[in-house]
């Protein structure tokens, strides 16, 4: 490896630990909930991806829908895969959920064979929650810039995702 790339490697590596210990990621639970950070995330995925159904059951989302034995389609299926998370580990979030009473799975509107997993009234306020306490974190955290370096870190955070292969810019 050339000495530029070893040398990202290394600033990436050093900002990695940094930031991850600035915003407690390192901590069991995130922000002092009850919700480890995967839990949060597949919240938030949840919340974000509501009414997705997937049309077979091959693959992820046959194994998802095997094992809580209903169609449960592309929604898990989907999260599964953009968060790189075994499916059997996944299905054990959602179990979680469920029995916290923060999904719900209802008939599709358009194919009763089909079921759609959402997130209940609870599962919105524990996600509205969740979000308001990153919000409120973040902000804290941003204090302390300047109105143009709060602009700075916004376009630069933009660009390290555009050039890493993410949205931005």
């Amino acid at each position: 490896m050339p000495d530029e790339r070893n040398a990202v490697v290394t600033e990436i590596r050093h900002f990695n630990r940094f930031y991850t210990s600035l915003i407690g990621l390192l901590d069991e639970t995130l922000m002092q909930s009850a919700y480890t950070l995967t839990e949060a995330r597949v919240l938030f995925e949840l919340g974000h991806r509501a009414g997705t159904v997937a049309a077979n059951q091959s693959g992820e989302a046959g194994f998802l829908a095997r094992a809580f034995h209903l169609d449960l389609g592309l929604t898990a299926s989907r999260i599964a895969n953009d968060l790189r998370l075994d499916p059997a580990y996944l299905t054990r979030i959602l179990r979680k959920f469920a029995a916290m009473g923060l999904t719900e799975l209802r008939a599709d509107p358009h194919n009763r064979c089909r079921r759609i997993l959402s997130l209940t009234a609870r599962g919105n306020s524990e996600l509205a929650t969740l979000q308001a306490a990153v919000d409120r974190d973040l902000t804290r955290l941003t204090a302390g810039l300047a109105d143009n370096e709060a602009t700075e870190l916004s376009d630069t955070l933009k660009r390290v995702m555009r050039l890493l292969g993410g949205e931005g810019e």
